[in-house]
């Protein structure tokens, strides 16, 4: 499995034990990764939440400096209200997103292991999403594990690294941006162009009109997102 360096975690958890979690509630929570450095993480289960079944996961990186109140702004803008219809866990590390281009297989190992042992979700169904410096770190972390993950959703975002994207190679991967933001999107046709010497499969939408900053409807990125991990 990648991210076989061995670390040390503690987990706090502020609010509740999660052994006492219920279902529709928010938990944060903090890392201890060592060396005095800690790692805040934000998780909401669904209504639906059963510990016996395998529930999907939005795994997402926040806009800005990555803090609590862009981990609540990404979430609450897009993800909280469907992913809760549809039986979703979202997770959110508070990281600045272009810190994952050194520290990506810190921070994943320390998020999955403490998923591992503690959610009830589905390996094989899980969307990183990212938001403009969330959307830059995503291809890192993707980049860095991409077994991971399923599908990959920035809104803006791309890749701004060095090296290829050939560790994506068959990931459905959806770029969106709007289309006033003209250095994200440069920057998002470049990616796309990657992603397609890379044999991912990309989908680019510019959106008319917009900005930095948009709504998109939420039932579409689902939609979207289940089916490429429902096919069927």
């Amino acid at each position: 499995m990648i991210g076989m360096r061995r670390i040390t975690l503690a987990v706090v958890l502020l609010l509740v034990a999660l052994t006492s979690a219920r279902a529709g509630e928010r938990l944060n929570i903090v890392l201890d990764l060592g060396n005095g450095e800690e790692l805040p993480l934000t998780v909401i289960l669904p209504s639906l939440y059963e510990e016996d079944d395998e529930h999907p996961v939005i795994f997402a990186l926040p806009p800005g400096a990555g803090d609590r109140n862009m981990v609540n702004a990404i979430l609450a803008n897009y993800w909280t209200d469907e992913g809760d219809r549809r039986g979703y866990i979202l997770v959110s590390p508070a990281v600045l997103g272009r810190s994952l281009e050194r520290r990506g297989h810190e921070v994943l190992d320390a998020v999955f292991t403490w998923m591992d042992e503690n959610l009830s979700y589905d390996r094989t169904r899980v969307t990183l999403a990212g938001q403009s410096n969330g959307g830059l770190g995503a291809f890192f972390a993707a980049r860095m594990q991409p077994d991971r993950f399923a599908t990959i959703v920035v809104m803006p975002g791309g890749y701004g690294g060095q090296g290829d994207l050939d560790a994506l190679k068959d990931k459905p991967v959806w770029l969106i941006v709007g289309e006033r933001d003209t250095s994200f999107v440069q920057l998002a046709h470049r990616t796309r162009d990657f992603l397609v010497l890379a044999g991912a499969q990309p989908r680019l939408d510019v959106v008319p009109g917009r900005g930095h900053v948009f709504p998109y409807p939420s039932k579409d990125l689902y939609d979207w997102i289940e089916s490429k991990t429902n096919p069927e």
